[in-house]
């Protein structure tokens, strides 16, 4: 997904790896299970070795925004075991999965023997600033249809599946989106249905087709 840091097991090497899953325990998560939770005290690292998980902040009137949806080789809660300091977002299993889990104060043993992955972390967090950056940016500057657009080309680098020239994402609902875009469910209905009358865009349920990528990756930029 643009803009997310790279995926930890790719980084840092697979001996060091190896060594990182040795001083971990493996741990296997269902959907929907709360695997950590926003403004919990600092824990445990988790290391993405299959599924997916959600990762999520809540508003003050309780509406969970989608920070991003991570798979397999990215690193969770990582910042806050090293700075011990109270979890800044939730995270839920969008599937079944497992991760190899790891205390805090083994992590941060682990970091100060390899100094890449101090390195890995230092760029995941620039990274996510600026994506978070960005995606202020585009509240202020960027339509509901803009946004919606943005997220489904991301999902579609990410998750989808190509085939004749058409991209299908499945499995992502419209409350996902609309918790992504940060706009309320009509809105999301709305660009949606504008995107399905112009061609660009078939929905069903829990799938999106993108059968105009041209015309959505104009739309994405803002050349319409």
């Amino acid at each position: 997904m643009d803009g997310s840091p790279p995926a930890f097991s790719t980084w840092i090497g697979q001996t060091t790896l190896d060594e990182f899953r040795q001083v971990g325990v493996h741990r296997e998560f269902d959907a929907g299970e709360l695997l950590f939770m926003e403004d919990s005290a600092p824990g445990n690292v988790l290391l993405i070795e299959s599924g997916l998980i959600t990762v999520y902040a809540t508003a003050n009137v309780g509406t969970e925004l989608i920070l991003g949806i991570y798979g397999r080789g990215h690193l969770l809660c990582e910042v806050s075991a090293l700075e011990q300091t109270p979890r800044s977002a939730s995270g839920r299993g969008r599937t079944a999965g497992a991760v190899t889990e790891i205390s805090g104060l083994a992590f941060r043993a682990f970091v100060a023997r390899h100094p890449e992955a101090m390195r890995y972390i230092l760029t995941a967090v620039r990274l996510r600033l600026r994506r978070a950056e960005r995606e202020r940016l585009s509240y202020l500057s960027v339509d509901v249809l803009g946004r919606v657009v943005r997220t489904l080309l991301a999902w579609a680098e990410s998750f989808g599946t190509h085939a004749g020239g058409q991209v299908t994402i499945s499995g992502f609902s419209r409350r996902e989106l609309a918790q992504t875009v940060g706009a309320s469910p009509k809105s999301v209905d709305e660009a949606l249905a504008a995107l399905t009358a112009n061609g660009a865009l078939r929905t069903g349920r829990l799938r999106f087709v993108l059968s105009d990528l041209p015309r959505l990756r104009a739309l994405g930029s803002g050349d319409n």
